[in-house]
């Protein structure tokens, strides 16, 4: 169980490092920099906390941001503080209940290496405490690096183990406000951290085969098309595993951000998805068009699926009443096929491992036994676009009526 502050206040997720492999624009200034840095904070109660006053502390940097006066956090909302937003830049919308702060902090606060977040509550002389990257536990209320601290303060629960980050990715839990973290997905300020429902199709080589049937070992098909729209004669893969998690009606009710996209049939062109297609908001879907090429230099790339609802026939849905979430977990990041469209596998690289529950993590050590020596990084298997730039490249589809997924892109399926 999460560590909470208040009755429900957890530390849900982190960006250490905004500049990687991928970028991550938090404040859409145009340029990914370590002010980018962000911390969320999610209510998992289901009563409004006044979360007025709350200090977030840093060895060596000591109080860097309290919370001001009336601000209240309803059931299921965010807070959001970002570190230092930058001239040209501007603080993530956020839900209507969500608040999101800019600290205005010009030093550094999270540290590469390692490190550890400290949320205090002056009121009650009580704190949580994350680490991240292999940091030990430091003891605010005597340690150096703490000037000013309670001396008096205990901790609420035995501090939580993040793992460690994927530069340009955040630590985020999955799903919200549970004990299990992912580190290597595109960071949700104030936005629900990802994944296919029950009921959808996966392309194999002996046909479309549901979701929630798929075990390890059977084979799944994969996109058979690079980058520069070349043909793949080896396009299957093995799996690896499969994790579910189920989002009941009370957690939709109280966090409505979990709640699946719709991508209706046809809706990406090509009469793509043929079903109806319902994935997590942040599950990344191909796109793959001459837009795409001119806007990045490749023929594809991956966008996550809540960018796609500015189009025709996608959508949040809001009817349903609970829903099974499924990963399929290959020995790279994979573009399978979901209902006959190009999507991404789980994206779990052997450096993400660390971020992982503790049995989720043993759960793929067993799949993966060389990791637990060698741990190289893995990159997406197609390039992943900041939240800014998905926004402008979903922005020209829509305005010149042009579908996301080209005949070239299906040439060899």
């Amino acid at each position: 169980m999460a560590d909470a502050l208040l009755g429900g206040i957890v530390i849900n997720e982190l960006l250490i490092d905004p500049s990687g492999a991928v970028h991550f624009d938090t404040d859409r200034n145009g340029v990914a920099r370590s002010g980018d840095e962000f911390i969320e904070l999610l209510n998992t109660s289901q009563s409004v906390i006044d979360i007025s006053g709350l200090e977030l502390w840093d060895a060596q940097r000591d109080n860097w941001f309290t919370f001001p006066p009336g601000s209240i956090l309803e059931p299921g909302a965010r807070a959001t503080i970002v570190r230092n937003v930058q001239n040209g830049g501007s603080l993530p919308s956020g839900g209507a209940d969500d608040l999101v702060f800019d600290a205005d902090f010009s030093r550094g606060v999270f540290n590469n290496s390692g490190d550890n977040v400290v949320l205090y509550d002056p009121s009650n002389d009580e704190f949580i405490q994350a680490t991240y990257n292999g940091d030990v536990l430091d003891d605010p209320t005597s340690g150096p690096g703490y000037a000013g601290f309670s001396s008096t303060a205990s901790r609420v629960g035995a501090g939580e183990d993040f793992g460690s980050d994927i530069d340009g990715f955040s630590i985020q839990r999955f799903v919200d406000g549970s004990d299990n973290f992912s580190n290597d997905q595109t960071p949700t300020p104030s936005a629900s951290n990802i994944c296919f429902t029950s009921g959808t199709f996966i392309e194999t080589p002996s046909g479309p085969h549901p979701v929630e049937r798929l075990v390890a070992g059977n084979a799944v098909q994969t996109h058979a098309v690079g980058q520069n729209g070349e043909a793949q004669t080896d396009n299957v893969r093995m799996l690896v595993k499969v994790l579910r998690s189920r989002v009941g009606r009370k957690q939709l009710e109280m966090n409505p951000k979990l709640l699946p996209v719709r991508i209706t049939a046809g809706a990406l062109g090509n009469d793509l998805p043929r079903r109806d297609l319902l994935v997590s908001r942040q599950h990344r879907m191909l796109v793959s068009s001459k837009i795409a090429e001119r806007m990045f230099g490749v023929f594809e790339v991956l966008v996550a699926a809540i960018r796609l609802t500015q189009l025709p026939g996608i959508y949040v849905d809001f009817d349903v009443e609970s829903v099974d979430y499924f990963h399929l977990l290959f020995e790279k990041h994979e573009i399978i096929m979901a209902e006959g469209a190009p999507t991404e596998s789980f994206f779990v690289g052997p450096e993400s491992l660390r971020a992982l529950h503790r049995d989720a993590k043993l759960e793929v050590l067993d799949c993966f036994p060389e990791l637990r020596t060698h741990s190289p990084m893995t990159l997406p298997v197609r390039p992943i676009p900041t939240g800014h730039r998905q926004k402008r490249l979903v922005d020209r589809h829509r305005k010149n009526a042009k579908a996301i997924l080209h005949s070239q892109s299906l040439l060899a399926e």
